[in-house]
């Protein structure tokens, strides 16, 4: 295990160095979630300045130019609005311009080691040598762990992309996450934040003005491929366990006119089988069966779709997947707060400590018919959580921007509950349509990563008592 940790360390420190050796030598983010979380954007400044939307091509330039470019600051640096331009090279082209207003500040904190659980780094050593990809990308002899070192993820192999779409797949997560209060606000630009009903007023701060918000339960419960059940053949100690990789459960709490509403989606372990998903709707009081092949089919009237929960909760064959390589961005990789926060003249910016990450970058284009032309995807290199997603549109203009708030475990900012898991906290993400000028900020207020009980498994994931309790 030691062994493990330490490879795992030697392999972070060389992606690291090989985007920031500068900064070294100066000292230096189911179904469910989706319909829940209320995703329109927001919209930048450019579109007043009569600028255009950056292409794929321009945000190609961008990655291929500022690979290895060294950072103008260092650690513990505050930026300001004078010096904004030193994090050009490390937040993307239009979404950096969000925080060109008077009185922003950045707070740049030393790059962590957030090494994931030594039962995780112990299946990583035991299995990673194993599995294979199958030819149609699935993947066969998968056990539990990472499934590929980090050495086989570089440019000149042309299945790099699709073996670090696996890494995301299974990166350390323990048994999954309960979000016992998830709240998203549909935030329009203009105007003043107001406080929530039942939220700290921290939670949005600035400008902006929030004309709908929604409150869910969430959980997600992962069934097979279990580094820490080393004993029961890394299952979860349910019936039928080995035939899921996960499942999903939502219910909405407020405001009224969703209250009560409940679905299930049910993710199998075999990835070339779709999902299956079921909602209760109060109004119909009734089950009824969804379907899922429109992963990108906007949900409920907004721009959120199935595949942007956690930057991506799609299916892995559903996509082309291309590795561009590895590069450094500004992330909140270890939050000073126990639940996003967010602030600005529109209230809809990341507002805590930021890390200058090295970080896989992939192009995911999707196989048939979707909405959008392509994303862009930066997974952290240490722990795989997405850090950023840019959507383009089939026009090859850049749609959407997702940023991603994580708080590690070990973190005395975070609560003691989740100590000792050494993983990162969901806390949190915002959502930028820069093509429609609004914008939806989720925090996940009340979060821990729990194993489930067999009683609460059996309670929460049947389809036969999703019609149970009242509005």
């Amino acid at each position: 295990m030691l062994r493990q940790a330490q490879h795992e360390r030697q392999i972070f420190e060389e992606a690291k160095l090989s985007q920031l050796r500068i900064l070294h030598e100066l000292s230096l983010l189911g179904f469910l979630c989706v319909l829940f979380s209320l995703f329109p954007l927001f919209v930048t400044r450019a579109h007043a300045q009569g600028q255009s939307l950056p292409t794929r091509e321009e945000i190609q330039r961008w990655i291929e130019t500022n690979l290895e470019t060294p950072p103008k600051f260092k650690d513990g640096d505050v930026i300001t609005q004078a010096d904004l331009d030193k994090l050009r090279p490390f937040l993307p082209p239009r979404y950096i311009d969000e925080f060109n207003f008077p009185g922003v500040e950045l707070r740049v904190s030393p790059s962590g080691n957030y090494v994931p659980h030594s039962d995780y780094l112990a299946a990583t050593e035991q299995f990673s040598n194993q599995t294979k990809l199958a030819d149609d990308g699935a993947l066969e002899n998968y056990v539990a762990g990472r499934p590929f070192a980090q050495a086989l993820i570089n440019p000149d192999d042309p299945r790099a992309g699709l073996k670090a779409a696996w890494n995301f797949n299974y990166r350390w997560h323990n048994y999954g996450m309960h979000v016992r209060r998830y709240l998203g606000a549909l935030i329009e630009k203009g105007g003043a934040a107001s406080p929530l009903p039942g939220f700290p007023p921290d939670l949005i701060q600035g400008g902006g003005k929030v004309i709908r918000h929604l409150v869910a339960l969430y959980q997600r419960a992962y069934h097979s491929h279990l580094s820490q059940a080393v004993h029961k053949d890394h299952l979860l100690p349910i019936e039928g366990a080995g035939e899921f990789e996960y499942k999903d459960y939502v219910e909405f709490t407020e405001p009224y006119d969703v209250r009560g509403q409940r679905f299930l989606v049910y993710r199998y372990d075999d990835p070339r089988k779709q999902d299956d998903a079921w909602g209760f709707l109060p109004q119909l009081r009734k089950t009824r069966r969804f379907s899922l092949t429109e992963r990108d089919d906007h949900i409920g009237g907004t721009d959120m779709t199935l595949d942007d929960f956690t930057g991506f909760s799609g299916r892995v064959l559903d996509h082309q997947w291309k590795f561009l390589g590895w590069k450094a961005i500004l992330h909140v990789m270890n939050s000073q707060h126990p639940y996003a926060r967010f602030f600005g003249p529109n209230g809809w910016l990341p507002h805590d400590r930021w890390e200058l990450r090295p970080c896989a970058v992939l192009e995911q284009t999707p196989i048939g018919e979707r909405t959008y032309g392509s994303k862009i995807y930066f997974w952290d290199a240490q722990t795989y959580e997405t850090a950023m997603v840019l959507v383009f549109d089939k026009q090859g203009k850049l749609w959407k921007v997702i940023d991603l708030l994580h708080g590690w475990s070990e973190d005395p900012s975070q609560p003691e509950i989740d100590r000792g898991q050494r993983l990162p906290r969901n806390i949190g993400f915002t959502i930028v349509d820069v093509q429609k000028e609004q914008a939806t900020v989720f925090s996940a207020y009340e979060i821990v990563y729990p194993q489930p009980t067999t009683a609460e498994i059996a309670e929460r994931y049947d389809v036969n008592k999703l019609s149970e309790g009242k509005r």
